[in-house]
């Protein structure tokens, strides 16, 4: 009955170990990211309630006015403003890699058209603008730190799965003490019964798995169309949680499928 799937035993990683091992890799990448991020605009935030507003700036204009003749050069303030984003959010160690926007399109994509137009096309830096762009900062570092929580919650995840699983296949191993052929027909009936037992729990877990995916999809809905497309991208596997389990669950499957064709020889 025996079918170790979990333990190659040669240096080489199974299927299971592979899609848990690179989902966990790209995790740990991807919360690196975000912990750089979320310093960088917290960084940012800070560098920008330093800068004085413009001496000329009127606060009747409204926050985000921009009032501009032809091309004019940058406040001071203002130019202070994009060395604060330019020495913080743009240098982060990926970000050539993973987004190698400008300092216009970097500010559209994180604080919207507005404040972007605001901080790049103003004649001045008023203090609503300021307020406006640190409100902005602060909100691109709660979402890292959201996202963070995620991660750490995905984490736990697959942590379940592989402890499922190694109980699995841990307990279908001791069930596998003595060959069929020596077992009675009782006794392989009460070894049917256990070896379905670890399959329920298998897709039990795995239910709890989608149940997890579901939850992430709801903390994500507005940032990315799909939570395992943006988390597994760059792995061959789009669901390793699922595919660990579904892995697991046909060696059991063919466990069981031994035992079911002994049962009808001996009955």
């Amino acid at each position: 009955m025996s079918s170790d799937g979990h333990s190659a035993g040669n240096g080489r990683r199974t299927p299971i170990e592979t899609s848990l091992g690179d989902a966990r890799t790209a995790l740990r990448a991807e919360r690196r990211r975000c912990v750089d991020e979320n310093a960088a605009f917290r960084s940012f935030c800070a560098a920008v309630a330093d800068v004085q507003p413009s001496a000329s700036a009127g606060s009747s204009a409204g926050p985000l006015a921009v009032k501009t003749v032809g091309r004019m050069a940058a406040s001071p303030p203002l130019s202070a403003v994009r060395r604060a984003y330019e020495r913080t959010v743009m240098e982060v160690p990926h970000y050539e890699e993973e987004y190698g926007d400008t300092y216009e399109e970097s500010l559209r994509a994180e604080f919207g058209d507005d404040i972007a137009a605001g901080v790049t096309s103003a004649s001045a830096f008023s203090p609503e603008l300021r307020r406006a762009v640190v409100a902005a900062g602060e909100s691109a570092a709660r979402e890292r730190r959201e996202f963070l929580d995620l991660l750490d919650a995905e984490f736990e995840s697959l942590d379940a799965v592989e402890d499922g699983i190694e109980r699995t296949v841990t307990d279908l191993s001791s069930l596998d003490d003595r060959p069929l052929s020596s077992r009675s027909f009782d006794e392989l009936v009460a070894l049917r019964g256990d070896v379905r037992a670890l399959r329920d729990e298998l897709d039990e877990r795995a239910r709890e798995r989608q149940r997890t995916l579901v939850a992430h999809r709801r903390t994500l809905s507005g940032l990315v169309p799909s939570v395992t497309d943006y988390l597994y991208y760059d792995i061959d596997c789009e669901y390793p949680g699922l595919d660990a389990l579904a892995s697991a669950r046909r060696l059991v499957e063919t466990a069981l499928s031994r035992v079911d064709r002994r049962i009808a020889t001996t009955g």
